[in-house]
C-alpha cells in the first residue's frame, strides 16, 4: 500500500522545477507511504513512490522498480504474488527481491494485459515501457485503490491523490460546477469525475494505454463475463461461498508486519473475525463506539460478544464529540476531494487507534453492497406490492401523509417514519429511477434552488447512470441487477473511498475479503433470493456461516457505521454548521444561494425533517475546500 504519481511528455520533460514538484507531491503522498520515498525519470517520463512497507521490508522491496527497459510504481498489494512468483519462475524468470512489485513487473513481461486477470488483489500501477513509448495504468476490478490523471496534448501526468497530481501538473483545476452537482446528489462525486476540472479517475477494471498517438482507456475486467453459471440449489452455493471466503481471507493475511481486523456487532466483520480464528493464532479485533449516542449507533456491547466468543484479543475505541472534532481536521485533510460520507469520521477515528497495534486490517466492507445488506434492497422487495395499490391511493392519501410526518435518526419511531418517506418518494417508480432516488440525496428541483454556478458540460444524471450501471450487469434477475449497479456506483464511488483515504491517512492498509473476485463472482452467480427474500437481506450469509456464530449475531437488525451527525450538528458541532452557511460567505463563493441551507438548519432544529445530511455535505465541502487553500499554500 503507497502512494504513486507520475508525468510522461512525448515532447520530452521540461527540466526547470521539474525536481521540485516532485518532491512537493511525495510531501502530499507521505501519510499513504510513510515508511520512505523515491523518484525516477528519464528524458520523457517521471515517477514518484512513497512506501508503506508491508511486504519484503528490505530496501530492495523499494520503488520504483525497473526491469527490461520498464520501471513500476504500484498502490495496492498482490496477495497471490507468491504462487505467480512460482509459475514465473517455471517460465524462467529471475528475482532479485521478495517483492510483490517485481512480480508484476515479471508477469507484465511475460503476458502483457494478460497478466491482469491473474491477479488476487487490490491496485494501482504505473508500468513506463521506454523501448516501446508506452505508459500503462490500470487500476483493480472493484477500484479499491485510486487513480486519476489529466491529459493535455502529448503530456498525461497521474496519481493516487488529486493534490499530488496537481501538484506536479504545476496547476490546480478550476472546480467543476458538474462534479459539485453530483456531489450534492449522492455526497460523493463518482467516476470518471472529479471535483477539478479536467482531472479523470481511472474506473474500476479498466486500463489506460498513454503513447504518441494518443490516449486509449478500456475495461479489461467485466464482472457479468466473468460471473459463473447459475446456481440452482442454496447448499451448492453456501458450500462454494465458504471456500471462496477462506481462501479471501487467507491470502489477505499474507504480510511481513502485524495483521487485525475490523469487529463491528453486524454480520459482515463477525464472518472475517471468525475465519481468521479458524486459521489458528491469536486474532486482533478492533471497535468503535459512541458513548450517549443511543442504541443505534452503539455497537460495542455486540462486537464485545463476538470476541469473547471467537477468543480474540479485542480493543474498543470511544468515541465523543469531543474525539470527533478533534479528528475532523485529519479526516478532511485526507480527501483530495470533498466527501460527505459522515461515517469517514469513525472510519479515521478507528484506524488511527487500530495503527497504534497493527499494519493491516481486514474489513468487513463490501458484503451489503454484493449481498442485499442495506435496507433500501429491501424496499425492492416491497415496492411491487406498493405499484398494485391503486394510483390516486398513493399520491393523494399515502404520499402526502407521509411526507408530513417528522423525522429524525436520534429517535426509532422518527427514524421510522424517515425510511417510509424515503420509499414511498420512490417506490412508484421504475426499478432504474427507484433505485437511483434512494441513493439520491437531494432532488434536480432542490439542487437548482441550492447552485448557483451553472453547469455548462452537465454530467449524466444519475438515474442514467444507474440505468446503464444494470444494463451491464446483463442479469434478467432484478435483484441482481440492482446489486450490480451499487457495486458499481454506490461502492466504488462512497465505500472505498471511503476506507482507502480514512486508513491511509493513518498509515493502515486495509483488505477486504468480501471483494476478492472469487467472492463476488460466486454471488453474482446466485439468484436474487438467495440473498433477498421474505423480508431478509444476506440470506445466504446467514446460511453459508451458521455454524460458527452465535444465532443471536444474525438475529440482529441491520445498524450503518454512523455518527450522530444531526445532534452534533445542532449542539457540540453548530458553530461548524453557522460557518458553513454563513449567508455572506456563500455569497461571496458564488457557488451557493444561502436561502436553501438556512431552511435546512431551521428544519433540523425544528425536527420537520431530518436535513443532517444535506447539512453534513455542505460542511464537509467547506472544510474540504479550507484545507485545500491550506495545502496549496503551505505548497
Amino acid at each position: 500500500m503507497c502512494g504513486i504519481v507520475g508525468t510522461v511528455d512525448f515532447r520530452g520533460l521540461p527540466q526547470g522545477g521539474l525536481e521540485a514538484r516532485l518532491g512537493h507531491a511525495l510531501d502530499r503522498l507521505s501519510l499513504r507511504g510513510p515508511d520512505g520515498s523515491a523518484t525516477w525519470a528519464d528524458a520523457r517520463c517521471a515517477l514518484g513512490h512513497t512506501r508503506l512497507a508491508i511486504i519484503d521490508l528490505s530496501d530492495r522491496g523499494a520503488q520504483p522498480m525497473t526491469g527490461h527497459g520498464r520501471v513500476i510504481i504500484q498502490n495496492g498489494e498482490i496477495y497471490n504474488y507468491e504462487a505467480l512468483r512460482r509459475e514465473l519462475m517455471g517460465l524462467g524468470h529471475a528475482f532479485a527481491t521478495r517483492s510483490d512489485t517485481e512480480v508484476l513487473l515479471a508477469g507484465w513481461r511475460e503476458w502483457g494485459q494478460g497478466l491482469l486477470p491473474r491477479i488476487v488483489g487490490m491496485f494501482a500501477f504505473a508500468l513506463w515501457d521506454g523501448d516501446a513509448g508506452e505508459l500503462i495504468l490500470a487500476r483493480d476490478r472493484f477500484g479499491k485503490k485510486p487513480l486519476l490523471y489529466t491529459q493535455a496534448g502529448r503530456r498525461l501526468t497521474f496519481g493516487s491523490d488529486l493534490l499530488a497530481l496537481e501538484r506536479l501538473d504545476g496547476q490546480s483545476g478550476a472546480l467543476d460546477p458538474a462534479a459539485l452537482r453530483l456531489l450534492f446528489t449522492l455526497r460523493f462525486i463518482p467516476e470518471p469525475h472529479s471535483i477539478s476540472a479536467g482531472v479523470a479517475k481511472l474506473p474500476a477494471g479498466h486500463l489506460a494505454r498513454f503513447t504518441a498517438e494518443g490516449l486509449r482507456v478500456e475495461p479489461w475486467y467485466d464482472l457479468a463475463a466473468a460471473r459463473p453459471a447459475r446456481y440452482g440449489d442454496e447448499g451448492d452455493a453456501a458450500a462454494d461461498l465458504r471456500a471462496a471466503f477462506d481462501a479471501s481471507v487467507a491470502g489477505r493475511t499474507v504480510a511481513d508486519v502485524p495483521v487485525g481486523a475490523f469487529l463491528s456487532g453486524g454480520i459482515d466483520s463477525a464472518i472475517v473475525a471468525s475465519s481468521l480464528a479458524r486459521m489458528g493464532g491469536q486474532v486482533r479485533t478492533f471497535t468503535v463506539g459512541f458513548p450517549d449516542a443511543g442504541a443505534y449507533y452503539e455497537e460495542r456491547p455486540e462486537a464485545r460478544r463476538i470476541a469473547e466468543h471467537l477468543g480474540t484479543d479485542h480493543t474498543e475505541i470511544e468515541l465523543g464529540p469531543e474525539e470527533a472534532r478533534a479528528g475532523l481536521d485529519g479526516v478532511f485533510e485526507g480527501f483530495d476531494e470533498p466527501f460527505a460520507d459522515s461515517s469517514a469520521l469513525p472510519t479515521y477515528l478507528l484506524s488511527q487507534a487500530t495503527r497504534q497495534h497493527v499494519k493491516v486490517a481486514l474489513s468487513g466492507d463490501g458484503a451489503d453492497e454484493v449481498f442485499g445488506g442495506y435496507r433500501k434492497y429491501l424496499g425492492e422487495l416491497h415496492a411491487a406490492r406498493y405499484q398494485r395499490l391503486p394510483a390516486f391511493l398513493r399520491t393523494r392519501a399515502i404520499e402526502p401523509l407521509v411526507a408530513a410526518l417528522p423525522e429524525s435518526k436520534d429517535s426509532a419511531l422518527l427514524e421510522r417514519a424517515r425510511r417510509l418517506r424515503r420509499f414511498t418518494a420512490h417506490a412508484g417508480k421504475p426499478a432504474p429511477e427507484r433505485q437511483a432516488g434512494w441513493a439520491r440525496l437531494l432532488g434536480e428541483a432542490e439542487l437548482d434552488r441550492l447552485l448557483a454556478v451553472p453547469v455548462s458540460v452537465p454530467a449524466p444524471g444519475v438515474e442514467e447512470t444507474v440505468a446503464r450501471a444494470r444494463e451491464a450487469a446483463r442479469d434478467t434477475d432484478p435483484i441482481n441487477a440492482m446489486l450490480a449497479a451499487e457495486v458499481a456506483t454506490g461502492l466504488v464511488g462512497d465505500m472505498l473511498v471511503k476506507v482507502d483515504r480514512m486508513s491511509m491517512a493513518n498509515g493502515l492498509e486495509v483488505r477486504c475479503p468480501w471483494l476478492d473476485q472469487r467472492v463476488v463472482e460466486c454471488a453474482a452467480a446466485m439468484p436474487g433470493a438467495f440473498k433477498l427474500a421474505r423480508g431478509q437481506g444476506k440470506r445466504i450469509l446467514r446460511r453459508a456461516f451458521a455454524e460458527r456464530l452465535p444465532g443471536e449475531v444474525f438475529a440482529r437488525p441491520k445498524k450503518g457505521f454512523e455518527v450522530p451527525v444531526a445532534r452534533w450538528l445542532t449542539t457540540e458541532l453548530r458553530d461548524l454548521t453557522r460557518r458553513a452557511i454563513d449567508p455572506d460567505r456563500l455569497r461571496r463563493q458564488g457557488l451557493f444561494r444561502p436561502e436553501l441551507p438556512a431552511r435546512w438548519l431551521a428544519d433540523l432544529e425544528s425536527g420537520r425533517r431530518d436535513t443532517s445530511w444535506a447539512l453534513w455535505t455542505l460542511v464537509a465541502f467547506q472544510s474540504w475546500s479550507e484545507h485545500h487553500r491550506r495545502l496549496e499554500a503551505a505548497a
